[in-house]
């Protein structure tokens, strides 16, 4: 399926209402010229079935973008995958602040053990913002403190405006959501950053744990955009976007980052939502899923 071509759009119907000529049209004025590269990813599964987001891409020209990484305890898993390609990162993306998504870096970044990193981008919190959240407070601040111990080797971004693209290695990225602090509902989750992916043959979306008011402003602002073939599910696929938000967007196949007790979660669980976002996918005809639990390491070629 392609990810930005006419043909492929118009055939699977994931632009029903645009015509193929319109949306190509529409895609350069978009995303400028189509890309020439290619990318893989990986999507990691966790080694002690914990909630998490851990994501490995990798351009045809070799270069490395890890996306998150999961818990502390996720490290030497995620040491590992990324030794396997190379032992370099030339992007990390950390998308907010809980330790189920910069755990697993902080303790890398703290000892890289002969990796190397090129460039993170993040979008911080404010100090003060951390405490809505007391429980997490001491992680993220120590996570920050981490960073800001860094005084060579890493190219640091800490990004707060969205919409701008960028290329690496023919592979296009746009970052469509940065830290919002004015939103102060699910605090820290409503910090995500909000990532697109593509090349010449498909697209990613990158919600990290967006909640309702996160993803409804980045529908609002860049709805077109948030368009795609893989969307990764916000918040592992439970109290994450809104079930409005997804049906507003046009995907074709849900990317879960999801342990067996939040993908089928016990009766007693009623906290978890994943059964209601699974049966909104069902209602959007999305046939094709991809959860962290159900397939090992899952691989996008």
């Amino acid at each position: 399926m392609a990810g930005l071509t006419a043909a492929g759009m118009a055939a699977t119907g994931i632009i029903p209402s645009v015509e193929a000529a319109a949306w190509d049209r529409k895609s350069k004025e978009l995303f400028g010229p189509r890309q020439k590269g290619h990318f893989t990813l990986l999507q990691l599964t966790s080694v002690t079935d914990t909630i998490g987001n851990s994501y490995i891409l990798q351009t045809k020209g070799g270069k490395v973008i890890v996306i998150d990484g999961g818990f502390a305890t996720e490290q030497d898993n995620l040491r590992a995958r990324i030794a396997a390609v190379g032992n370099h990162v030339d992007l990390w993306f950390i998308t907010h602040p809980h330790q189920d998504h910069m755990g697993a870096f902080n303790e890398i970044l703290k000892d890289r053990r002969g990796m190397t990193i090129d460039k993170l981008i993040y979008s911080r919190v404010p100090d003060e913002f951390l405490d809505r959240e007391p429980v997490n407070a001491a992680d993220a601040r120590s996570y920050y403190k981490t960073i800001d111990s860094v005084t060579e080797g890493i190219d640091i971004l800490d990004l707060h405006t969205t919409g701008g693209r960028f290329d690496i290695d023919g592979i296009g990225i746009m970052v469509l959501g940065v830290a919002n602090p004015e939103l102060t509902m699910n605090p820290y989750n409503n910090q995500s950053m909000i990532i697109r992916f593509w090349d010449d043959t498909k697209s990613v979306v990158i919600l990290g744990d967006a909640g309702i008011e996160c993803g409804n402003k980045c529908l609002a602002k860049y709805g077109e955009q948030l368009n795609c073939d893989y969307m990764q599910m916000a918040h592992h696929g439970q109290n994450g976007c809104s079930e409005s938000f997804y049906k507003a967007v046009k995907f074709r196949v849900c990317l879960w980052p999801t342990p067996s007790w939040v993908w089928e979660p016990a009766p007693q669980h009623t906290h978890l939502k994943t059964r209601d976002t699974r049966r909104w996918m069902d209602e959007k005809g999305i046939q094709e899923h991809h959860a962290s639990c159900v397939e090992k390491d899952w691989f996008l070629a």
